[in-house]
């Protein structure tokens, strides 16, 4: 009796205990709810805009509008009042001695009592910092029902690893909304939302002003005026710095029967052509493209020439490099509002003519003299070289991308780190690549530790191809370049972070469909889908987070695409699952005919079948792997018995009742270099 009685005792103890502490982390909660956003009027615009971006979001969870303020006096009968900027801060009363020790674009996020209402100071050291501050409070804000609460008591001293963290577009012409060369300007201005949610500070834009001749014609006039506008939303509304990409010698010579220029082809011969910057003739004609850029996008902060791929020149001396930025600087010390403030940045990819060209039937090609990734001591000793023509020979401001890592050796021994971005290009997304989610975190690790290998490195920067598809390497990337503890943040809860920014209602499933896209079990994949299918059959995703609100076209695109390469993975899973027992032939066509479908269906969606032509990339876009290469010995074993001679055409008609099915709903080149003719070879070839 006696034991029972301890046994009860010990059971109601830990009850009372348990309850306490959840009664004390519910009393903790900051409700959101009532909310007032004080900012004071003389913040720069980008600080104002990300203080309405505040009040919108609440607003979007609570359905009731939160009013923005600029007198510290504005939110008298307010349950929570948000108080935006040092200056507000300071007006409210609150402590601001936290802020001692921080770097430039820190923050202080601090709550306090004021009177009978809970205040939250985000405060800047400056106000790019409060800027900052702002969109990682954001990315701690929950909810419940239309109820918004942070964990509190908050008290965060929030600063940046680096103090530059850019991103950087750069791809081939796939379907809208995958590749940004066929965005909107109202896409362009959320992927910029996106980006300033992750932190982001620097856009590095390519407006392909290659591809434009001159005179301009009225539709590219317009379509650089739409990227001044960009950039204007970028540094007004957003607080980030801006770059252009240009290429240092490479002009439109035909607008290649195109007049829009967002889906003109590029790097094809009589329409394209780089220019010889020794040759008077050639180097005159450079000039006017340079113009036509800085007349209309005189707005940017800098611009940068990447040294080749596109443009370069074989066996050019660094001079003539120097050459063009010298005839730049003059152009935009005319044209640019920033003047003589107007950076200019050089990318060093491989050197200033260091590499050769080979032309094919249409279109030309960079071939460098080493491999783009390994680049030799005589490489590095170069870009030593070219650093030092810079230093005597180019007006500052200018500064430096590294683009490979071996560079940021011999940036360090010219002391120029506090110049240069290091940009280790393919880390988050290689190009031309199969349009593929990407997971694993190795690739961005292995950045940030050679990154801290260089103190004072101004700042690093990530690249996509296709954007909407690669949030869990970027968000980990942006994340990682902040705060460079999160570099420690296994996937899994990488992904579960993530999965909240983008679809809190669903952040497990969301996270688990992300990881599913390397599952190796079919069933559990097929689990997965069914609970996507119900989403998708709705159209509705829920409440969106500090991420996901800014989705475009619309707000379940990350569900679709995940929606559909799980598909495909769910395929290829049945197939090698099927295949590691006694199907027989009527199975295995029809698995291997579904895995091409969900293939072909998702190649055709992204644009990837208009890759097919482009013979330089020869790579078939199923997923290839071990288990896969078991699965063709396996089939081959099923499909070739007999004498030898008999085997390819057995293997040859299995292969032919599923092309005769699928010519029926796919383009011939697709499916026959896209899948057929790749996968048959390699069942004939297993062994």
């Amino acid at each position: 009796m006696r034991d029972r009685l301890l046994s009860s005792s010990a059971l109601l103890c830990f009850v009372l205990a348990a309850t306490m502490a959840a009664f004390a982390q519910g009393a903790q909660r900051i409700s959101l709810d009532n909310a007032v956003i004080l900012v004071d009027g003389g913040e720069p615009s980008y600080v104002q805009y990300a203080a309405k971006d505040l009040a919108s979001y609440l607003s979007s969870i609570s359905g009731r509008p939160v009013a923005v303020s600029t007198s510290s006096t504005g939110g008298r009968n307010a349950k929570t009042l948000f108080a935006i900027g040092k200056k507000m801060a300071a007006a409210m009363g609150a402590d601001l001695t936290g802020m001692q020790g921080l770097q430039d674009g820190g923050a202080l996020l601090r709550s306090f009592a004021k009177g009978g209402s809970t205040a939250i100071a985000v405060a800047g050291v400056d106000p790019h910092g409060t800027n900052a501050g702002v969109a990682t409070l954001l990315q701690m804000v929950r909810a419940e029902g239309t109820s918004g609460f942070l964990d509190g008591p908050l008290d965060l001293r929030s600063q940046p690893g680096f103090p530059v963290r850019g991103i950087h577009l750069n791809g081939w012409p796939l379907n809208y909304p995958y590749a940004f060369r066929s965005w909107k300007e109202s896409d362009w201005k959320r992927f910029i939302d996106i980006a300033w949610a992750q932190r982001v500070n620097l856009l590095y834009l390519w407006p392909f002003m290659e591809i434009l001749p001159v005179p301009l014609s009225a539709e590219d006039e317009a379509y650089l005026q739409e990227v001044h506008r960009v950039v204007d939303y970028a540094q007004n509304q957003r607080g980030m710095e801006v770059w252009i990409m240009q290429s240092a010698n490479r002009i439109g010579t035909s607008d290649c029967g195109t007049k829009d220029p967002r889906f003109r082809a590029y790097w094809v011969n009589d329409c394209q052509k780089d220019m010889n910057p020794a040759d008077p003739q050639q180097f005159a004609r450079i000039l006017p493209s340079f113009e036509a850029l800085y007349k209309i996008v005189n707005n940017a902060d800098g611009f940068c020439f990447i040294d080749s791929d596109p443009g370069g020149w074989p066996q050019s001396p660094i001079s003539d490099q120097v050459k063009i930025f010298q005839a730049a600087r003059k152009l935009l010390d005319q044209y640019s509002l920033r003047g003589p403030k107007t950076k200019l940045v050089d990318w060093m990819h491989v050197g200033w003519g260091r590499h050769k060209f080979f032309t094919s039937t249409d279109s030309v090609v960079a071939a460098y003299d080493w491999g783009p990734n390994n680049p030799d001591a005589s490489d590095v000793e170069f870009m030593g070289e070219t650093i030092h023509h810079f230093k005597q020979a180019v007006a500052e401001p200018w500064d430096l991308i590294a683009g490979q890592p071996p560079y940021l050796t011999v940036i360090q021994k010219e002391a120029v780190l506090g110049k240069t971005v290091y940009l280790p290009y393919g880390a988050i997304e290689s190009e031309p690549a199969f349009p593929a989610t990407n997971l694993g975190q190795e690739s961005v690790r292995n950045v940030f530790e050679r990154a801290h290998q260089f103190p004072g490195l101004r700042g690093v920067m990530g690249n996509n191809q296709l954007m909407l598809l690669q949030f869990p390497r970027t968000y980990y990337f942006f994340s990682t370049a902040w705060d460079g503890e999160y570099e420690k943040r296994p996937e899994p809860e990488v992904m579960l972070d993530l999965a909240g920014q983008l679809y809190p209602d669903h952040k497990q499933l969301i996270a688990d469909a992300f990881l599913a896209l390397r599952e190796s079990d079919s069933g559990r994949i097929q689990k997965i889908l069914q609970q996507l299918n119900e989403i998708t059959r709705k159209g509705d995703a829920g409440r969106t987070g500090a991420i996901g609100r800014f989705l475009f076209p619309d707000a379940m695109v990350v569900i679709r695409s995940l929606h559909m390469q799980l598909e495909i993975r769910a395929a290829r899973q049945a197939l090698v699952e099927a295949l590691r027992g006694k199907p027989d032939v009527a199975e295995c066509s029809r698995l291997v005919q579904d895995y091409f479908d969900k293939l072909l269906a998702w190649n055709k969606e992204t644009g990837w079948d208009k890759m097919i032509d482009i013979t330089v990339w020869p790579r078939p876009i199923y997923e290839e792997g071990k288990d896969l290469t078991e699965a063709t010995y396996r089939l081959k074993q099923i499909l070739a018995q007999g004498a030898p001679y008999t085997r390819y055409a057995q293997v040859d008609a299995f292969f032919a009742g599923i092309t005769k099915n699928l010519t029926q709903k796919y383009a011939q080149d697709s499916l026959m270099v896209g899948c057929i003719e790749p996968f048959k070879l390699a069942v004939i070839q297993s062994q």
